[in-house]
């Protein structure tokens, strides 16, 4: 769970640890938050 504000900020939706991912052949930068149970 992550939003994305108007101004691009970037948000959690929960609560949880933040990961930095780079993807794909393009390298397309990912942000996503993984909830702690």
């Amino acid at each position: 769970g992550v939003g994305l504000g108007r101004d691009h900020t970037l948000f959690a939706l929960v609560d949880g640890k933040v990961e930095f991912s780079v993807k794909g052949a393009n390298k397309r930068r990912t942000v996503s938050v993984v909830a702690e149970v």
